[in-house]
């Protein structure tokens, strides 16, 4: 080959690599404008059993509904539906072994924070709160300071639980009760009478912790003098061994022996509240969520809300705490980040508002009031706020109270309690013996 055609090839080599470099140069840069214009939005996990029939669902639908358009191309929240509240509490405590808890867990009367926390799953909220005075002054300092472990706020209710216990003014009125009862022991007499009248009493449960049972039980606990409850009142208690916790499982094996119905052993909470909704009992343990299934005909027949009384638990006690809401699982801080808007969006002042009137759900701040056209709209969740007025003795919910074995151990053992095959001492020291093993 001669100079002259070697240096062509050379110059020739030159030409096409720089082709080449230029057009791998404007490859890339194309590939990272486009990266940039093209970004996936930000998408927020959240598991939840607010879906279905749950009377939450509509609400929540919207929330999710109306946050994904403001937030649109920027943070998507996608929910993972998880019918029934038993198996979304079985689903997180799954996801909480695997390592693999979503975004964002909703804690509510049960007792997940800590679970979540002891696994260093959580993120501390504390700094967002900090940096947002109008969003911290949405709840009262009782609220942070339940949802908080060591000065650090890890999650943020967007309800307050005011809970009594609901009653058929029909079936009272015909079994000639004139007014729920004041004292326990007018509360047997009232179950008697209606049972001797042929009304079955009372709506209960053993499944699932035996929701409606055991809101009957924290109660008699909760009414029985200051020990009782100071115990309602206190976080992870190991000894249900007082004479308090003992007299209240006497009367709660009274109830089961001889004023329900037999569905009630083995049974879940859709038993026991089909069996009121239906007029087959005359007194359920329920919070305000049940108000809407009052009003709704393919769950009551017509005309049942009108029907249905108010009343707290006899010795002046009722559900009045503060609640653990939702609380952050991200793994890294541009979800935490998103997450956490969502919790904003869901606590705010017309998120709490809308939940008021959409459902009767009472807000957690304290500036929310309750106006002429909701009082007339929820009639029956007024009532509750006014009889509340006379209450005496206010505690907490047993799930977010005891430790998560203890409440398996309930549903467990309240068959045998409730067929006379176990006593009131050994139910409760089979529950001591299951809480210590906590320690």
């Amino acid at each position: 080959m001669n100079m002259k055609a070697t240096k062509y090839l050379a110059l020739l080599l030159i030409l096409i690599m720089v082709f080449t470099m230029t057009a791998c140069g404007s490859k890339n840069t194309d590939q990272v404008v486009g990266s940039s214009e093209q970004k996936e939005p930000i998408t927020i996990k959240y598991p939840t059993f607010q879906v279905g029939v749950n009377t939450s669902a509509p609400l929540l639908k919207q929330n999710v509904e109306e946050f994904n358009k403001l937030y649109e191309g920027k943070i998507k929240v996608e929910i993972e539906e998880i019918p029934g509240d038993q198996a979304y509490v079985d689903k997180i405590k799954v996801l909480l072994s695997a390592n693999e808890l979503p975004d964002l867990i909703y804690a509510g009367g049960y007792n997940l924070l800590d679970s979540a926390l002891e696994k260093g799953a959580v993120v501390d909220l504390t700094p967002y709160l900090e940096a947002d005075p109008e969003w911290r002054a949405m709840f009262t300092e009782r609220d942070l300071e339940f949802n908080s472990r060591d000065g650090k706020i890890y999650s943020v209710p967007e309800e307050r639980q005011l809970v009594g216990y609901f009653y058929n003014k029909e079936l009272f009125q015909k079994s000639g009760i004139n007014q729920p009862p004041k004292t326990w022991d007018e509360f047997f007499e009232v179950c008697e009478t209606l049972k001797n009248a042929g009304v079955t009493p009372l709506s209960m449960d053993t499944a699932d912790t035996g929701w409606l049972t055991s809101l009957w039980l924290s109660s008699m606990i909760g009414t029985s003098g200051q020990k009782g409850n100071e115990y309602m009142n206190t976080m992870n208690v190991d000894d249900y061994m007082s004479a308090e916790v003992i007299d209240s499982i006497n009367k709660i094996q009274k109830m089961f022996l001889n004023y329900t119905t037999p569905d009630a052993v083995g049974g879940k909470y859709e038993n026991g509240a089909n069996n009121f909704l239906s007029g087959k009992t005359a007194m359920i343990a329920n919070g305000p969520w049940m108000i809407e299934d009052f009003k709704d005909t393919t769950k009551a027949p017509e005309g049942f809300m009108e029907k249905v009384g108010v009343a707290i638990y006899p010795g002046q006690g009722i559900f009045d705490a503060s609640m653990l809401g939702y609380f952050v699982a991200s793994k890294d801080k541009e979800h935490a980040d998103a997450a956490v808007e969502f919790v904003k969006y869901l606590t705010k002042k017309e998120t709490q508002l809308k939940g008021l009137d959409f459902m009767g759900r009472i807000p957690t701040s304290p500036d929310i009031e309750i106006t002429a056209d909701i009082a007339q709209k929820h009639p029956l969740l007024v009532e509750l706020v006014n009889v509340s007025k006379d209450a005496i003795h206010s505690y907490n919910f047993y799930q977010s109270l005891w430790y998560p074995n203890v409440l398996d151990k309930m549903s467990t053992d309240y068959p045998a309690l409730a067929l006379d095959k176990m006593t009131p001492e050994e139910f409760a020291q089979r529950l001591t013996d299951t809480a210590k093993k906590n320690n």
